[in-house]
């Protein structure tokens, strides 16, 4: 898929993949992917297809880790620094997911990618990389697969339209 390319040719994916990300440019990293993952395990109509995909209590960890403070207290403090992309990606989450299927899409970009590439960010980035880890993730991957058809590309395009533009971001922090 070109959507999927072109995010993965973005300038910060490569310093998310060589290992030489600075701890406050993945912790920023960090703080907008709590929130969009936050939302999608939280959508008031939808649930995820195995609750072990759950990764938004893994990435607040890893924040944890590396801010060295209570959880609870930083996530209030975490909002400020959200980027564009993210605060559009959590009103479009909300606003515009009307079908399984388009959450499905959503689930199907976010974590299948989480389960396969970032098996492999996950030695490279400051701290344990919580977030990467997954019980039985080839398992996972199926339950994902399970639930996704043909259908979806067109939402699937769309959700690496909104990583595409938070790479952007942060390229420019």
């Amino acid at each position: 898929m070109k959507q999927h390319h072109n995010a993965e040719r973005q300038r910060f994916a490569g310093v998310l993949m060589s290992g030489k990300i600075s701890e406050e440019s993945y912790l920023k990293y960090l703080k907008n992917q709590y929130y969009c993952y936050y939302t999608l395990e939280n959508h008031p109509e939808y649930n995820l297809p195995d609750d072990r995909l759950k990764r938004s209590d893994n990435i607040l960890e890893d924040i944890q880790e590396l801010r060295q403070t209570d959880g609870e207290m930083y996530r209030s403090r975490m909002m400020n620094a959200l980027t564009e992309s993210t605060k559009d990606y959590i009103k479009y989450v909300k606003d515009n997911i009307n079908t399984y299927e388009d959450f499905m899409a959503h689930v199907y970009v976010r974590y299948l990618g989480d389960l396969r590439g970032g098996q492999m960010i996950s030695k490279k980035v400051p701290g344990s990389g919580k977030y990467y880890e997954f019980d039985k993730p080839k398992e996972l991957a199926n339950v994902i697969y399970d639930n996704i058809n043909d259908d979806m590309a067109g939402e699937a395009k769309k959700v690496f339209g909104f990583a595409t533009q938070l790479f952007k971001e942060m390229s420019q922090a």
